[in-house]
């Protein structure tokens, strides 16, 4: 782990070049910038060329054969695209703000139809990925990161990054560490996973998004505060660790998976939960087809496959198919899906489906949830 401490050293503090052009860019690519800069995207320290575009598309791996399912691209404005050359340096920047200098190495265009179907399997634009790279257009540039800033990201007192993480694994002793991402608040489901991990691991690490959501998701900060309720009340304080993930999903279902798998990779863990319908939305992808591209792939880390919990009535607990033989009148299933509906009700979840610490977190906000970004 301590040579993965000097990652953040990669990528330097920001320097601007007053001479250079200036391309505005929006959170998303701020966001992406920081966790390059960080080591979060390693081996990656800029935005991918066309070549790297096509072999992740293709074979699900870098030229150099390393595996990876998510290209990372930079798009802009034809005027911005127009006005640079390969070789020249140029200043990111957000709400006037730097954010990177950095090198343009290429410049492309993207099919947009040939790539979206590529990446997200269609082309539709009720997909909110699909619908984020065409109002960002074809024009793209491959650039590799000179120095870089990070923007002001909310929640930063308890934001982890490599350096941080791989030191505190260290000094608490975790040999195996289990990842678990999450953008939904938790309910009896989530913990059960998250307790078989600490059966098997030395520790958790609670890595819930923040970021841009799709309609009906949970606010950030509903997430954060229900997650402190949960660890405070019933988790063991010395296995158990969180820090918020600031990324922007495109829900990129299997392909999207695989970069999650690698992030926590380079945060440090050994093992990565993974449920159901992973980075999923509607009904694009399989239940499990997540699990499976991750099983596929030599990420580098071990994927932890999570069966649906439920509870049995006639088993008095939380069970999976796994380790229950009674039939379907004696199981009461839930999906986040489900709870948010009861929660805009204003029901109470049985405690079976969700601790009322949690519940009384979830509602001590007025609204819960975004209205959407994507």
């Amino acid at each position: 782990m301590d040579r993965c401490l000097q990652w953040s050293q990669l990528i330097p503090d920001i320097r601007g070049d007053d001479g250079a052009e200036t391309i505005p860019v929006d959170r998303a690519t701020a966001v992406l910038v920081t966790n390059m800069k960080h080591g979060a995207l390693r081996p990656l320290a800029g935005f991918m060329d066309s070549q790297t575009v096509c072999s992740v598309i293709r074979d699900w791996r870098l030229p150099d054969g390393q595996a990876w399912g998510m290209p990372v691209v930079f798009q802009t404005s034809m005027e911005h695209w127009s006005k640079v050359r390969e070789g020249d340096e140029i200043n990111l920047s957000m709400d006037g703000r730097p954010v990177a200098l950095a090198r343009v190495v290429e410049r492309f265009t993207l099919d947009l139809k040939a790539y979206c179907s590529g990446v997200f399997r269609t082309d539709s634009p009720d997909h909110p990925g699909v619908r984020r790279v065409v109002r960002s257009g074809p024009y793209a540039l491959a650039l590799s990161l000179i120095s870089a800033s990070d923007p002001g990201l909310p929640f930063r007192d308890i934001t982890m990054f490599p350096e941080d993480t791989l030191r505190y694994f260290r000094s608490m002793g975790w040999k195996t560490v289990a990842g678990f991402q999450t953008r939904n608040v938790p309910h009896r489901g989530h913990e059960e996973l998250q307790r078989m991990a600490l059966r098997m691991c030395d520790g958790l690490f609670i890595n819930p998004v923040v970021g841009t959501k799709k309609p009906g998701d949970y606010r950030d900060e509903v997430i954060i505060e229900s997650y402190r309720r949960l660890i405070r009340s019933y988790y063991p304080g010395d296995r158990v660790v969180m820090s918020p993930l600031h990324y922007e999903m495109m829900y990129a279902g299997p392909r999207e998976a695989t970069l999650h798998a690698i992030i926590r990779r380079n945060f440090g863990c050994t093992h990565f939960i993974v449920g159901r319908d992973h980075a999923g939305v509607g009904n694009y992808y399989g239940p499990y087809e997540a699990i499976e591209a991750m099983e596929a792939l030599d990420l580098g880390i071990e994927i932890i496959r999570a069966s649906e919990v439920f509870y049995c009535r006639a088993c008095g607990s939380l069970v999976t198919e796994m380790d229950c033989g009674h039939g379907e009148d004696k199981r009461q299933r839930f999906s986040g899906t489900m709870i948010r509906n009861s929660i805009e009700r204003g029901s109470v979840p049985d405690e079976n489906i969700m601790r009322r610490e949690v519940y009384e977190a979830v509602a001590s906000y007025g609204n819960p949830f975004r209205g959407g970004d994507v």
